[in-house]
Parts: C-alpha cells; sequence; structure tokens
C-alpha cells in the first residue's frame, strides 16, 4: 500500500498589503506578550517534515517545491494614521476602487487627491501601494520616500522601504527592531519584521511578529494570511487552518496578494473530511 507523503508547509509571500483608510484603523491597543492563546502555543518544528528553504521572490505565483499555499506578501499597509490628512469622497471611491482590484481608477483617484493635496498621506500611500503590485519598484520608492519627507518616522513607509533594503538579514531586523522599539504598535513594522524572520526560516519569531501585526490590524488579510503560514511551519494544524479560512473571507474580491487557489487547497489538507 502506499504510504502517504507529508508535504513541507509553505513559504511566506514579501509583497505589499492593501491600503487601509484612516477611518478603518481600529484605536491602538497593547500588544500581549503571547503569540497565541496557551492552547495553541507553536509545537517544536518537525526537522523531517519542515522545509527551510523561504522562497522570497515577490511574486503570487505557487512555489515549484511545494503545494502549499504562501504567505501574504511583503508589501506594508498603507494605515493613514496622520490627524491632518481628511477622509474625502475622493479618498474613499480610490480605496475602494484598490480594494475591487481596480488599479486604473484608484490610480487615477489617488492622483486627482493629489492634484489639491500634494502632501496628502493617504494617496501616497496608496500610489506606492499600486506600483509595488504592478511590480514598479522604483515609482513606489518615489511614493513612499514622498510620504518619509512629511515625516521620516512614518512606520507604513519605513515598512515598506524595508522590502527594499539591500542590507543584511541582522542588519534589517535590528533596524525594524530599533522602528518598533520607538513604534510598537505598528502592524507594518511587526509585520516587516516577520518577513525578514520568514526569510531566515525563523519560524517561532516570525509567527510572534505575525500574530502582533494580526492582533493591531485583525481586518488585513495578509497579516493573518503570513500569521497561517508561520503557524503551518510550526505544525500548528488547527490554527494554521483557522487563519487560512479567515484570510481567505477577509479578501472576497481576491486583491490581498496571496494565491487563494492555494491557500484553499492547503485549508484542505489541513481540515480533511470526516
Amino acid at each position: 500500500m502506499a504510504q502517504h507523503r507529508e508535504l513541507p508547509p509553505p513559504s511566506p509571500v514579501y509583497t505589499p498589503p492593501p491600503p487601509v483608510l484612516v477611518a478603518n484603523i481600529a484605536p491602538e491597543v497593547a500588544i500581549k506578550p503571547t503569540p497565541v492563546a496557551a492552547e495553541t502555543k507553536p509545537a517544536p518544528v518537525e526537522k523531517s517534515t519542515v522545509s527551510t528553504k523561504s522562497n522570497v521572490a515577490p511574486t503570487n505565483a505557487p512555489s515549484e517545491k511545494s503545494t502549499r499555499a504562501k504567505p501574504a506578501p511583503s508589501q506594508v499597509a498603507i494605515a493613514h494614521q496622520s490627524a491632518t490628512d481628511t477622509i474625502t469622497p475622493a479618498l474613499v471611491n480610490a480605496y475602494q476602487a484598490y480594494q475591487r482590484g481596480d488599479y486604473v481608477t484608484a490610480s487615477q483617484g489617488y492622483r486627482a487627491v493629489l492634484q489639491k493635496d500634494g502632501q496628502n498621506r493617504d494617496a501616497l500611500l496608496g500610489l506606492g501601494a499600486i506600483a509595488q503590485q504592478q511590480s514598479q519598484d522604483q515609482a513606489a520608492q518615489h511614493y513612499y520616500r514622498q510620504v518619509l519627507l512629511l515625516d521620516p518616522r512614518d512606520p507604513v513607509a519605513l515598512g515598506a522601504m524595508s522590502a527594499y533594503s539591500t542590507s543584511n538579514g541582522v542588519d534589517a531586523e535590528s533596524n525594524l527592531k530599533q522602528l518598533l522599539s520607538e513604534q510598537p504598535r505598528s502592524g507594518a513594522l511587526n509585520y516587516a519584521l516577520g518577513n525578514v524572520y520568514g526569510e531566515q526560516s525563523r519560524w517561532a519569531e516570525a509567527q510572534q511578529a505575525y500574530f502582533d501585526a494580526h492582533t493591531l490590524e485583525p481586518a488585513n488579510a495578509q497579516f493573518t494570511y503570513n500569521l497561517a503560514v508561520s503557524l503551518d511551519h510550526l505544525s500548528q494544524s488547527k490554527q494554521a487552518a483557522q487563519y487560512y479560512q479567515q484570510a481567505l473571507q477577509l479578501d472576497p474580491a481576491n486583491t490581498a496578494g496571496f494565491d487563494h487557489a492555494q491557500a484553499q487547497q492547503r485549508l484542505n489538507e489541513l481540515t480533511p473530511s470526516r
């Protein structure tokens, strides 16, 4: 009789999450020190079943060496927190177009906002996210640098720019930890740190960082998806399945950047029919 072969877990995806208007951001809350409930504490990684190789290519294509889903991209969520910008109908329309995957309309809307307010953070971050989704890295960096000119400590822009850093993993980790010591309630920075750990297959630390990001922005499908992948790598099948399902439910328009078919396939593998 043929023996069932356990497939290796997926690798995270490192592309930026979609923009989020300030009106959609929940009040800041303190991050609990434990990543998951006691009963969901990650189990020791089984080296015989866990792949240590990470796919860091910023694409949504399934890994050639695994049929399992990949975690969400390393894009950084455009979570607007500035009190000076105004949420106008034009911004709302542009954001909704982005959520539908209509990047042409979204781009037009954000550009129209910038014509009236060249320093509008939401519009700059929205155009940066669109550029990243379309693999226009130079344009994306241009918009994020514009945000950093307005506020050098902007956590979303800093998190986004970390994806383009040429520093090694140690330096990237150190830089993000320094930023997080100053802005611990930034989902974007926690997410970026999780991606650094994921690239190094440090799954327990990645899971903690992704959990912190998810705690701060529970409606962010990409944060939820990468949390699922990190739990999957830690052989926490029940919790991984829970978050895979949540990620799919949070992204009905399939615009968050991860492969829905692959995520659904992995969810099915983790929840076999009885």
